[in-house]
Protein backbone atom coordinates (compact mmCIF):
# COMPACT_ATOMS: atom_id res chain seq x y z
CA UNK A 1 0.00 0.00 0.00
CA UNK A 2 0.75 3.51 -1.10
CA UNK A 3 1.82 6.34 1.86
CA UNK A 4 2.07 9.68 0.76
CA UNK A 5 3.31 12.45 3.21
CA UNK A 6 3.25 16.22 2.07
CA UNK A 7 6.08 18.84 3.10
CA UNK A 8 5.76 21.21 5.82
CA UNK A 9 4.90 24.62 5.47
CA UNK A 10 7.30 26.01 7.60
CA UNK A 11 7.22 30.17 8.95
CA UNK A 12 10.84 30.58 6.66
CA UNK A 13 9.04 29.18 3.99
CA UNK A 14 6.27 31.90 4.75
CA UNK A 15 8.44 34.60 5.46
CA UNK A 16 10.56 34.25 2.47
CA UNK A 17 7.75 34.26 0.04
CA UNK A 18 6.02 37.10 1.59
CA UNK A 19 9.24 39.04 1.50
CA UNK A 20 10.19 38.37 -2.24
CA UNK A 21 6.34 39.34 -2.45
CA UNK A 22 6.94 42.46 -1.62
CA UNK A 23 10.44 42.48 -3.59
CA UNK A 24 8.40 42.19 -6.94
CA UNK A 25 5.97 44.83 -5.49
CA UNK A 26 8.37 46.99 -5.25
CA UNK A 27 10.07 46.73 -8.40
CA UNK A 28 6.45 47.13 -9.84
CA UNK A 29 5.69 49.90 -8.62
CA UNK A 30 8.84 51.70 -9.62
CA UNK A 31 8.24 50.25 -13.08
CA UNK A 32 11.44 48.29 -13.14
CA UNK A 33 9.70 45.03 -15.34
CA UNK A 34 12.74 43.02 -15.91
CA UNK A 35 13.85 42.67 -11.99
CA UNK A 36 10.12 42.51 -11.51
CA UNK A 37 9.56 39.59 -13.87
CA UNK A 38 12.82 37.32 -12.48
CA UNK A 39 11.52 38.00 -8.66
CA UNK A 40 7.78 36.64 -9.98
CA UNK A 41 9.05 33.54 -11.51
CA UNK A 42 11.45 32.96 -8.47
CA UNK A 43 7.67 33.28 -6.33
CA UNK A 44 6.05 30.71 -8.54
CA UNK A 45 8.63 28.40 -8.46
CA UNK A 46 9.26 28.92 -4.60
CA UNK A 47 5.21 27.85 -3.66
CA UNK A 48 5.31 25.34 -6.41
CA UNK A 49 8.11 23.49 -4.36
CA UNK A 50 6.43 24.08 -1.19
CA UNK A 51 2.52 23.08 -2.02
CA UNK A 52 3.43 20.21 -4.56
CA UNK A 53 6.50 18.28 -2.64
CA UNK A 54 5.00 14.74 -1.37
CA UNK A 55 7.27 12.01 0.20
CA UNK A 56 5.84 8.38 -1.10
CA UNK A 57 6.60 5.35 0.20
CA UNK A 58 5.40 2.45 -2.12
CA UNK A 59 5.98 -0.88 -3.14
CA UNK A 60 7.74 -1.71 -6.65
CA UNK A 61 7.18 -4.06 -9.11
CA UNK A 62 10.20 -5.91 -7.48
CA UNK A 63 8.90 -6.24 -4.35
CA UNK A 64 11.51 -3.69 -3.26
CA UNK A 65 10.25 -1.12 -0.53
CA UNK A 66 10.55 2.77 -2.36
CA UNK A 67 11.00 6.28 -1.00
CA UNK A 68 9.91 8.77 -3.50
CA UNK A 69 11.18 12.11 -3.22
CA UNK A 70 8.62 14.47 -5.40
CA UNK A 71 9.92 18.05 -5.26
CA UNK A 72 7.37 19.99 -7.63
CA UNK A 73 6.64 19.83 -11.76
CA UNK A 74 9.69 21.50 -11.76
CA UNK A 75 11.96 18.67 -10.53
CA UNK A 76 12.59 15.53 -11.12
CA UNK A 77 11.75 12.72 -8.50
CA UNK A 78 14.24 10.95 -6.65
CA UNK A 79 13.99 7.52 -5.64
CA UNK A 80 15.70 5.63 -2.82
CA UNK A 81 15.56 2.24 -1.55
CA UNK A 82 14.30 2.32 1.76
CA UNK A 83 16.78 -0.65 2.61
CA UNK A 84 19.78 1.83 1.66
CA UNK A 85 18.60 4.53 4.40
CA UNK A 86 21.34 4.54 6.83
CA UNK A 87 20.42 6.98 9.36
CA UNK A 88 17.21 9.64 9.77
CA UNK A 89 18.58 12.33 12.50
CA UNK A 90 16.02 15.49 13.11
CA UNK A 91 17.57 18.63 13.30
CA UNK A 92 16.78 21.83 14.08
CA UNK A 93 17.91 25.14 11.89
CA UNK A 94 17.35 29.13 11.81
CA UNK A 95 17.46 29.46 15.94
CA UNK A 96 15.01 26.23 16.72
CA UNK A 97 12.11 28.18 14.22
CA UNK A 98 12.75 25.43 11.48
CA UNK A 99 13.58 21.85 11.78
CA UNK A 100 13.91 19.05 9.28
CA UNK A 101 14.94 15.39 9.11
CA UNK A 102 18.77 15.19 7.73
CA UNK A 103 18.59 11.52 6.25
CA UNK A 104 21.46 9.67 5.24
CA UNK A 105 21.39 6.75 2.29
CA UNK A 106 23.67 4.67 0.22
CA UNK A 107 27.40 5.93 0.44
CA UNK A 108 27.13 9.12 2.25
CA UNK A 109 24.91 10.68 0.49
CA UNK A 110 22.17 13.24 2.19
CA UNK A 111 19.35 14.82 1.97
CA UNK A 112 16.96 17.07 3.58
CA UNK A 113 13.19 16.16 4.21
CA UNK A 114 10.46 17.91 6.11
CA UNK A 115 7.24 16.02 6.15
CA UNK A 116 4.25 17.54 7.67
CA UNK A 117 4.07 14.73 10.58
CA UNK A 118 7.72 13.78 11.29
CA UNK A 119 7.00 11.03 14.29
CA UNK A 120 4.19 9.67 11.68
CA UNK A 121 6.75 9.56 8.88
CA UNK A 122 9.53 7.84 10.77
CA UNK A 123 7.15 5.44 12.19
CA UNK A 124 6.23 4.80 8.78
CA UNK A 125 10.02 3.99 7.66
CA UNK A 126 10.81 1.78 10.24
CA UNK A 127 7.74 -0.08 9.72
CA UNK A 128 8.95 -0.62 6.42
CA UNK A 129 12.80 -1.07 6.87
Amino acid sequence: MNRIFHHRFTFTSKCAIALFTLLAFYFLWNKIAIPALLVVIVIVMMIERVLHTTYTFFLDENGVQQLVIYRGRFSKPKSIRVGDIVKVTRIKAVFGLSCYLLMQYGACHLISLQPDDEELFMAELNKRQ
